[in-house]
């Protein structure tokens, strides 16, 4: 059970009392009501014990307000987090509670800190103010009085009654140490954590309107029949599963009776479509979902990876491996096409080893470029100066010329 199972378990819990106390106040005013009209009939011949049944009733209808009130309050403060739960599922929008998350441990570490300092200041309030000064009376006063100091709300001309000196030495190194220093580091921890997660998201994560934009957009395009819903995907591979079972495992779920017990089969089929291997294809997807188009097909087996690529970072990594490898394969078998366009077969004695390699060939290749082809390769700008007048006399060996002009 994970954190926002237990807010949601805190929130159902929690209507009970918000329930209870409603009907409890709701009880108690029909009470008060009876025994209002019960003293009303009797006139001034009105029994005491009645009446004083009547003011007891009237303190419970108070009781039950307050209550009722306070229940009232903490129970928004539930839904609240309910709200944040919603906001996880969008990236910019969980970017605080991603940062109270991630931020918790060192500022649960420099809370420790902070709160010994504040203790310390609360006794020394304690012992400097509390004789004359009654919001330092007694611990829950002075730690009152203390955090009110830090955001600020202090009243100077009541702390200097007991001495400006004394008091202003616990005045400013309060301020100093506490509402200066270790506020503004408590700050610093969590926007140093903010701007982390601000930075793991990008920029091109989904704004809210651009999301709402795309909700709207797939609604017009399911409504024209032009995409198909991601549910019904969803429905038709589970169902695929449910019937591979029926063809090979029916055995299994036949009872005693001869009966088959289809509830617990769909449950399996759906259980092995959501953790199935089986490697889908483009046809695969295209045949087996009625009325989805390529366009679709393409966009969720791309993803598809995306995803899996986040769950399995090391597939990542090797599919990104795999990509560099054929991107230079590719990139070499298009260079070795575009050389063999341009050369004739010799004899493998007249080869230059040095200067085919500097064009991709493998040691031993029986080729070299001619010169009518050498020459245009340099005008197209496939070969330099350098290599053209290197591979030259090569050229003009084989043919027997001392010199050529170009």
């Amino acid at each position: 059970m994970n954190f926002w199972n237990v807010v949601d378990w805190v929130s159902i819990l929690g209507s009970i009392p918000v329930l209870t106390s409603w009907f409890m106040f709701d009880a108690s005013v029909y009470a008060v009501n009876d025994a209002v009209t019960s003293v009303i009939q009797q006139g001034q011949m009105y029994d005491v014990d009645e009446l004083n049944s009547l003011y007891s009733l009237v303190d419970d209808v108070n009781w039950n307000a307050k209550l009722q009130r306070y229940w009232f309050c903490m129970y928004p403060l539930i839904v609240m987090l309910r709200l944040f739960k919603s906001f996880h599922a969008q990236p910019r929008l969980a970017l605080v509670t991603r940062t109270l998350v991630q931020c918790s441990v060192d500022v649960a570490h420099f809370g420790l800190v902070l709160s010994v300092i504040s203790i310390t200041y609360c006794v020394g309030g304690i012992c400097l103010f509390g004789q004359d000064l009654d919001n330092y009376a007694n611990f829950p006063r002075s730690l009152h009085s203390t955090f009110r100091m830090i955001l600020g709300d202090t009243n100077w001309d009541d702390l200097a009654m007991v001495g400006e000196v004394p008091a202003g030495a616990y005045y400013w190194t309060f301020n100093v140490l506490l509402a200066t220093i270790m506020l503004n580091m408590l700050l610093a921890i969590i926007m140093d954590t903010y701007s982390k997660v601000k930075d793991s998201i990008g920029d091109n994560a989904e704004t809210l309107i651009s999301q709402g934009h795309e909700i709207v957009n797939r609604y017009r395009l399911v409504k024209a029949g032009n995409l198909v819903r991601m549910s019904k995907v969803y429905e038709v591979f589970c169902q695929l599963a449910t019937e591979k079972l029926k063809e090979e495992n029916v055995a299994e779920y036949t009872n005693a009776d001869g009966t088959v017990d289809w509830q617990q089969m769909q449950e399996d089929g759906k259980q092995q479509a959501e953790t199935s291997t089986e490697l889908l294809t483009f046809d695969h997807i295209l045949k087996a979902v009625k009325g989805i188009t390529p366009e679709q097909v393409k966009e969720l087996m791309k993803g598809g990876k995306v995803q899996f690529e986040k769950v399995n970072p090391s597939s990542s990594d090797e599919r990104s491996a795999l990509d560099d490898i054929t991107h230079d394969l590719n990139t070499l078998t298009a260079a070795l096409k575009e050389l063999e366009a341009h050369v004739q077969y010799i004899d493998p004695d007249q080869l230059d080893p040095n200067f085919l390699s500097e064009f991709g060939a493998p040691p031993g290749a029986d080729l070299l470029p001619s010169l009518e082809d050498l020459a245009v390769m340099y005008k197209e700008g496939l070969v330099t100066r350098q290599e053209f007048d290197a591979c030259k006399p090569l050229v003009l060996a084989h043919l027997g010329i001392d010199t050529v002009h170009v």
